[in-house]
């Protein structure tokens, strides 16, 4: 049998609905004829959890459920704890060009980053805040200066482009 819905989750879905968006929650109560597609990202999802990579490309015809999809996805991979980035591509929003279209989607991603307690994006301060209140925890217990144990945790950042930049704003 299944478990009773809530009534928040309920509201949010007919909403949507009947907006004629996806919902950003619930999308599990609606969901059919999925299972296997479901099984093989919930796979996916559990190997990054674990440390390792996984890339898929969804692709469909126009009103086919691939945002509805990718959203049921992002929905089990924010309940095991996992950041999500999301982005729509166009022509402004671009994996490769040379008129900052690049940079747009990157600027685009870091703003929707999501986790449980932010779940609609901007989480990246939540993450960075998080990652310096456990370093300042982990120095204190090993006796290290937080600055020092910040600088040794970002140290393979500062190869990267802006990275030692960031690194050192994050450790300051």
């Amino acid at each position: 049998m299944n478990a009773p819905i809530r009534p928040r989750d309920r509201d949010a879905v007919i909403q949507s609905l009947r907006a004629g968006v996806v919902p950003r929650s619930g999308q599990h109560l609606i969901q059919v004829g999925r299972a296997r597609e479901i099984e093989t990202l919930v796979a996916d999802i559990a190997r990054i959890a674990d440390g390792s990579s996984a890339f898929r490309v969804v692709i469909g015809e126009y009103g086919a459920g691939k945002t509805f999809f990718l959203n049921l996805v992002r929905a089990v991979a924010l309940e095991k704890k996992l950041v999500v980035a999301t982005a729509d591509l166009n022509p402004d929003r671009r994996l490769h060009a040379s008129g900052g279209q690049a940079r747009s989607l990157y600027a685009e991603l870091m703003r929707n980053l999501s986790t449980r307690t932010k779940p609609d994006g901007g989480a990246l301060a939540g993450i960075v805040e998080k990652f310096i209140a456990t370093t300042k925890t982990e120095a204190k217990a090993s006796g290290q200066s937080t600055e020092a144990l910040l600088r040794q945790k970002l140290d393979q950042l500062t190869e990267l482009v802006n990275g030692y930049d960031f690194a050192d704003v994050i450790a300051a």
